[in-house]
């Protein structure tokens, strides 16, 4: 399997559990895994976990097996080889499992949340392409029969139309190459890891994009400081996870270093940037008390609701403004060709 074929966060979040599973019935991994490959239906599945299950059969730890096979995200792997380490992998399975969960909820939740406004918005384009360019000249066409000429809005409406109508050809393999170009994208995996990437390193770091990286990461460090990790390990080990962004990664680099300096966690969590100053109290009041790992999963629970309900307020003002656009647009319009057509019913009445 190629190394960019990641497996996507919902079949991760089933594997944990069925791991978990696994090794609490006291079965040996390799044979679990047999037992899995041979229920499997799936193709795709069916990728990853036949080589998984090869290199369990060779005696390699869980850990290495899942690293072989190249199609498993490297904060899992850490995690496990962590967890193997420590004798820990029946807590750390279940705490995996509920991670990619909550993981492909956000990511749900959020294409779902873009997908109606990009609808609406191509709606209005059809609707005010259609006015332009076929309901404008048949107006156009009855003012000439009758001597009137249209409204300067009108015509200029009308004039863009004729140019769009006549660039038709033109528009539409523009179209057809873009559409071309992100299939290209999208099923290519070399590709489109460099695509999101790139989004990643430039946008990755600010507004919903930042808090949903920040609350991946408070996740994240959570789940190491629970495993028994030190917390500047934590911290490097989380930094993996939601890292790509720029301003991400400046921020986890700063608080890793703050920590690994002596710092308090909390303060080194608060002055990067990461949390706010109200989560900061909140860590700090946690570190004296013994409770990091457990505040920080309630910082990162609070601060993907906090994140999808910031988007939900955005398509909330988004979906109304792409509605009162499109009518006031098409209203326009048609008032432009009625206006001077009712000046002449009323001059002949």
């Amino acid at each position: 399997m190629s190394k960019q074929s990641k497996i996507p966060a919902a079949e991760l979040a089933i594997f944990c559990q069925e791991l978990y599973q696994l090794v609490q019935s006291g079965l040996p991994i390799a044979d679990g895994l047999n037992m899995l490959l041979e229920d499997e239906t799936d193709r795709r599945t069916k990728a990853w976990l036949a080589p998984l299950c090869a290199h369990a059969e060779e005696g390699m730890p869980l850990a290495q097996a899942m690293r072989q096979t190249e199609a498993f995200p490297d904060y899992m792997t850490d995690m496990v080889a962590l967890a193997e380490q420590t004798g820990r992998l029946q807590d750390v399975l279940p705490a995996l499992s509920a991670h990619y969960t909550r993981q492909d909820r956000m990511i749900d939740d959020v294409r779902r949340a873009f997908a109606v406004p990009i609808a609406l918005f191509c709606v209005m384009l059809a609707v005010v392409f259609l006015l332009i360019t076929q309901v404008l000249p048949v107006f156009s066409r009855v003012f000439a029969q009758i001597g009137v000429q249209m409204s300067p809005m009108a015509a200029r409406l009308m004039h863009i139309g004729q140019v769009l109508s006549g660039a038709g050809l033109g528009i539409a393999i523009v179209l057809g190459v873009v559409v071309v170009l992100a299939l290209i994208v999208l099923l290519v995996p070399v590709l489109r890891a460099r695509v999101t990437g790139f989004v990643r390193f430039h946008l990755g770091g600010r507004g919903v994009f930042g808090q949903i990286a920040a609350a991946r990461f408070a996740s994240a460090m959570a789940m190491a400081a629970a495993s028994g990790l030190m917390m500047d390990e934590a911290a490097e080990l989380a930094g993996k996870l939601c890292g790509g962004a720029k301003q991400i990664d400046e921020k986890t680099a700063l608080c890793v270093q703050k920590i690994a300096d002596g710092g308090s966690t909390a303060q080194a969590l608060s002055e990067s940037g990461l949390f706010s100053a109200r989560d900061g109290r909140l860590l700090a009041l946690s570190e004296r008390t013994g409770s990091m790992a457990e505040t920080l999963e309630q910082v990162a629970e609070r601060m993907q609701e906090d994140t999808l309900r910031r988007i939900d307020g955005y398509i909330g003002a988004i979906e109304p403004t792409i509605v009162i656009l499109t009518a006031l647009l098409a209203g326009v319009i048609l008032l432009s060709v009625m206006l001077p057509l009712m000046s002449v019913m009323s001059t002949i009445g």
